[in-house]
């Protein structure tokens, strides 16, 4: 029977035992809520992006055709063909009797598929988009829960979902047709699951001499390391980076066997072996046993992604990479919040120490430590893996924080800051940057690309081109969506995509007003030789921004700019439609 409470103690006590749990719930299911409905708005406001198109026409070709031969060699095909599903019940055409499809062009099949298909792009796409954004966002939310509440407690899972939630990263990026999502989701399920397998109670049973040794349930044991091997082929046959995972988890079992020893050597490398060849045993199943054709396309991918590629970061250049890009996208690109939180979990984990807490830091930690070396630096997407563990130390962070006097109020008030950070960006959540850099409006200055503009934001200008009667454009356009599908008029110039975007037949001799619309990758010249070709524009004010991506100017008046514009017509060897601008400049 618990003791007397002196009048009103046992009230103060159940509120504040009902607090501690119930305000961490509520607050995690509004952030949810929110997630789902900017995904969804995200979704409506965007184009195709860059590589969507690719993944989901390769997608549907896997599953229609039953071959693999598309995309294969860039991404294993496991999280392409989950987005395709639901497009088998719209039977659009797999044009597999065409020259795209037989010669395994991409980008250019995908630009077919979507664009030329019996079902409508949109559709099609965002059909996949949806499918996909609530599977991953209920896969992260059903891991990170689990894995926190077992770990720390049901208050720090509530609070570390409430992070999770309201970050821009997952709310845009699983609301794509990419393969990183599902990165993020399998990499957490495979160390959660892995750290499983080294938290399986022991059983106490007697032993000669009348002493007493732990033992460890052997059935238990095998169903959890399993388990963990599912997860990490999973991984594997999503993105080829998943490579990492099978070797860090064996590594992370030996370490933890040795510093506080469970089981015989001998036993933990059985143990080992199971996992090993549950694990590829998966990726051959997802492979239909053709495992010569994963590592072809993980060689074929290591190969290229050695090579680097052209990249901006914070006004500089650069091929190779260099090691402060993440660092710096993380700076920026996460909500301070979230960021704040996540460090002083991490604090208090090591303050804290147990050895549970080593699977909340070490993973994330060596992940970011490989990205400090990678050549290819075009997005902080591309370190979604992370991104789980800091929402899981956030948690813990904001569920001490919750045990303070007036607890409550602070983490609400915490969380009420995060929700406005973000929801400055709505529904352009692609393009988010926190404060430091300004809010979105200011991230292009900072980072471009993935991070900022995929091509997604041509809807956003087309609207605002139809509300002033539908001018047309010279366009420089980074991505692959069709613009002439949005109603846009234009005259390329200076396109960066891997299809041929010619325009819509516009003539600059015949356009009433010079505007011109420039994607934010190609304003600051990220792939360009001469990474100056645009710097002229950056001294002038845009009359509109798309989602903070596209930047459109009305040169009609402006001497200098219709010249300038006119000379890089000039460099492209256009003479005729720079000769109309010089004419036009000079009052001819």
């Amino acid at each position: 029977m618990p003791p007397a409470a002196a009048p009103g103690k046992f009230c103060i006590i159940s509120l504040n035992m009902d607090t501690r749990y119930r305000v961490p719930r509520v607050l995690a299911l509004a952030a949810l809520v929110l997630h789902l409905l900017g995904g969804l708005a995200f979704i409506r406001s965007a184009a195709p992006t860059y590589d969507e198109t690719v993944h989901l026409a390769s997608g549907y070709s896997y599953l229609a055709t039953g071959r693999y031969a598309m995309n294969i060699m860039d991404h294993p095909p496991l999280s392409e063909m989950l987005s395709a599903l639901p497009l088998l019940a719209l039977r659009p055409s797999a044009f597999s009797g065409h020259p795209y499809f037989l010669r395994a062009l991409p980008y250019h099949y995908g630009d077919l598929f979507l664009y030329q298909n019996t079902v409508p792009a949109e559709k099609l796409l965002d059909t996949g988009r949806v499918f996909t954004f609530l599977v991953w966002t209920a896969l992260l939310a059903w891991l990170l829960w689990s894995f926190v509440s077992r770990m720390e407690g049901a208050a720090a899972a509530w609070l570390a979902l409430a992070v999770f939630a309201l970050m821009p990263v997952f709310i845009s990026n699983d609301a794509l047709v990419t393969t990183d999502a599902a990165a993020a989701v399998f990499y957490l399920a495979s160390f959660a699951l892995a750290w499983r397998f080294t938290a399986a109670a022991p059983v106490e049973a007697a032993a000669k001499g009348g002493k007493k040794q732990l033992f460890v349930a052997g059935g238990e044991l095998r169903l959890r390391a399993a388990a963990a091997g599912l997860a990490a082929g999973l991984a594997m046959a999503s993105k080829f980076s998943m490579f990492v995972v099978p070797p860090l988890v064996a590594a992370f079992w030996i370490a933890d066997n040795l510093r506080w020893p469970r089981l015989k050597l001998s036993a933990l490398l059985g143990y080992i072996a199971l996992y090993l060849a549950v694990c590829l045993l998966t990726v051959a199943l997802i492979y239909k046993f053709d495992l010569p054709l994963y590592f072809s396309g993980l060689s074929e991918t290591l190969k290229r992604l050695g090579q680097g590629r052209s990249s901006f970061a914070m006004g500089s250049y650069t091929v190779q990479g260099v090691w402060w890009y993440f660092p710096a996208a993380l700076a920026v690109k996460t909500p301070l919040v979230a960021l704040g939180a996540a460090f002083a979990g991490a604090w208090l984990a090591v303050k804290r120490f147990r050895k549970d807490y080593l699977w909340l830091l070490l993973p994330p930690a060596v992940y970011f430590a490989a990205s400090l070396n990678t050549k290819v630096q075009i997005g902080y997407r591309h370190i979604m893996p992370v991104m789980p563990f800091l929402a899981a130390l956030a948690g813990l962070a904001l569920a001490r924080l919750l045990e303070a006097r007036r607890g409550a109020w602070l983490v609400g008030a915490l969380l009420a800051l995060n929700a406005a950070s973000v929801l400055r960006a709505a529904p352009h959540f692609l393009a988010y940057f926190n404060e430091l850099a300004g809010g979105p409006a200011g991230g292009y200055r900072y980072f471009v690309d993935s991070n900022l503009d995929w091509g997604q934001d041509v809807k956003g200008l087309a609207a605002y081109l139809k509300s002033r009667g539908n001018p047309p454009v010279v366009f420089s356009y980074f991505g692959v969506a069709r613009p002439e599908s949005y109603g846009i008029g234009y005259v390329p110039l200076g396109v960066v995509s891997n299809v041929e975007l010619t325009g819509t037949g516009a003539k600059v001799c015949g356009l009433k007003d010079v505007l011109l619309a420039v994607s934010a990758t190609n304003l600051q010249g990220t792939y360009y030789p001469d990474k100056r070709s645009f710097a002229w524009l950056k001294s002038r004010r845009p009359v509109f921004t798309a989602g903070y991506s596209i930047f459109l100017y009305d040169l009609t008046g402006d001497r200098d700019g219709m010249e300038k514009l006119a000379a890089m017509f000039d460099r492209e060897g256009r003479n005729a439609e720079a000769d109309c601008l010089y004419d036009r400049a000079s009052g001819k």
